[in-house]
C-alpha cells in the first residue's frame, strides 16, 4: 500500500515522485514496469483540462456530436489494459506529471461509467489518489445513483463531477443511447449529497439546437439539485458528425459558417464552432440561479481540490494570487537541493503573477524539466534564467 505524505512544497512533490515509481516498480517487476513505461499515459503531456486519463476506449451512446469516431476508437467500448497500480507507475515516470498538482481528466474517450468501463473507473480514481494525489474530475453523461456516488466519494474525497449536457428537447435524436438530461441533473443531486463538487457540463453548446428554454431549465435544475456551477463548452466540428447532425434537421451551413469554414473540415480535423452568443447567455443565466459561471472544464476541478491556477488567459482559477510571496522559499530549497547552484536569485512577481529565477549552475541541461516542474506545482509561470560557470 502507498504511503500518503503531504505535499506541502515542490521538493515534497519531487521526492515523492520518485520514491512511488521506485516502490511501484518494485511492486510490478521489471517485465511488467518495462511493459508500462511504453504506455501513452507514461509520456503523454496534459492537455488544459489536464492529464487524460482513459478507464476504457470508446462509446455506446452514440451521440451524433461526437468526434471520439473520428478519432479511431470504437463504438464497442472496451476497459484498458492497465491495472490501477499500473497506471499510477504510468503516471509516476511521466516527466510532465506532478503529485498532488497535476490535474487528472477522465473520460475524454469513452463515457466513463458505462457498465463494463465504471469498475475500472473507480479502480484508477483510488490508485491515482492514493499512490499520487492527483486533483482528479470526471465527466458524464449517465446518471450517477447514490451507491455509485458513495463510492466515488470513498475513492476521491475531492473528485470533481461534471454532468454532460447539451439540450432538453432534442436529446433523444442527438444522443440516442443516453438517459434523459432531467435524470443526468438528478444524479448530480446525489453527488452533491455525499459532499462531492458537482457542476452542469453544457457541452457541447450547438447554435440551432441549445436554445434560451434549454438553457434557463438546465440551469434551474441544478441549482435546485445542489449542483455549485456550470461550464459552456462549445462543438468540435469534424467531416462525419457535420453529416450525423445534419441528418437529424441541423443546420450544417451555419455549423460551417460559425466555424469559419466554406466546406465540411478535413478528414480528421476538429474544429470548434463558435458559441459566444450562447456562453454569454449562460453567464448572464447562470447568475440569475445562483451559479458559478467557470470559463472552462479545469477550472471546476481547481475549484474543487481547493487550488488555484494562473497559467492560462481564461484565469486566474480561483481568485488572486496563492501566497506568490512565500513561493521564494519554496523554489530556492527546490533548486538548491537539485540543481546546487553558486549563485541563486528568486523574483516573484505577484502582478504577471510569474517567477523569475536567475542562478549560476554547473549543468544547465536539467533546468528545463525543473521549470516545467516548478510551473506546474506552483500553477504560475516560472522562468528559470542560468549562467554556466
Amino acid at each position: 500500500m502507498p504511503r500518503r505524505r503531504e505535499i506541502k512544497s515542490p521538493l515534497d512533490a519531487w521526492l515523492l515522485k520518485k520514491e512511488v515509481a521506485e516502490e511501484l516498480r518494485r511492486v510490478l517487476g521489471p517485465r511488467r514496469a518495462r511493459r508500462v513505461a511504453r504506455d501513452p499515459h507514461a509520456r503523454r503531456k496534459p492537455r488544459p483540462c489536464g492529464i487524460t486519463v482513459h478507464p476504457g476506449q470508446g462509446c455506446s451512446l452514440g451521440c451524433l456530436y461526437c468526434y471520439v469516431p473520428d478519432m479511431g476508437f470504437p463504438a464497442k467500448p472496451r476497459p484498458y489494459h492497465l491495472s490501477g497500480e499500473e497506471l499510477a507507475y504510468a503516471l509516476a515516470i511521466n516527466p510532465h506529471v506532478v503529485p498532488g498538482r497535476t490535474l487528472a481528466a477522465f473520460g475524454s474517450v469513452t463515457e466513463p461509467f458505462l457498465p463494463r468501463i465504471s469498475e475500472k473507473t473507480l479502480e484508477y480514481l483510488k490508485a491515482v489518489n492514493e499512490w499520487l494525489s492527483l486533483p482528479c474530475q470526471v465527466s458524464t453523461k449517465l446518471v450517477i445513483g447514490e451507491e455509485l456516488a458513495a463510492e466515488l466519494a470513498r475513492a476521491e474525497p475531492g473528485l470533481s463531477v461534471l454532468i454532460s449536457v447539451t439540450t432538453t428537447h432534442g436529446a433523444k435524436a442527438l444522443e440516442p443511447g443516453a438517459p434523459p438530461p432531467r435524470e443526468r441533473v438528478v444524479g448530480g443531486g446525489n453527488v452533491a449529497k455525499v459532499g462531492l463538487r458537482a457542476d452542469l457540463f453544457l457541452r457541447p453548446l450547438i447554435p440551432g439546437v441549445t436554445g434560451e428554454d434549454d438553457v434557463r431549465e438546465l440551469l434551474r435544475l441544478a441549482a435546485g439539485e445542489g449542483l455549485k456551477g456550470v461550464v459552456a463548452g462549445s462543438l468540435r466540428l469534424t467531416r462525419t458528425n457535420l453529416l450525423r447532425l445534419k441528418s437529424v434537421g441541423v443546420d450544417a451551413g451555419r455549423l460551417l459558417r460559425l466555424a469559419g469554414l466554406r466546406e465540411p473540415p478535413e478528414r480528421g480535423a476538429q474544429v470548434p464552432v463558435s458559441v459566444a452568443g450562447l456562453k454569454e447567455l449562460v453567464r448572464r443565466e447562470a447568475r440569475r440561479y445562483g451559479l458559478r459561471f467557470l470559463p472552462a472544464a479545469c477550472a471546476a476541478n481547481v475549484l474543487s481540490h481547493g487550488l488555484s491556477c494562473h497559467l492560462c488567459r481564461w484565469g486566474p482559477c480561483d481568485g488572486g494570487v496563492e501566497n506568490l510571496d512565500g513561493v521564494e522559499g519554496g523554489v530556492t530549497e527546490f533548486l538548491e537541493v537539485l540543481a546546487r547552484p553558486r549563485e541563486l536569485e528568486v523574483m516573484p512577481n505577484p502582478e504577471a503573477p510569474a517567477v523569475l529565477v536567475r542562478l549560476r549552475v554547473r549543468d544547465v541541461k536539467p533546468l528545463k524539466n525543473y521549470s516545467r516542474f516548478l510551473t506546474e506545482f506552483l500553477k504560475v509561470k516560472v522562468t528559470l534564467v542560468p549562467e554556466q560557470w
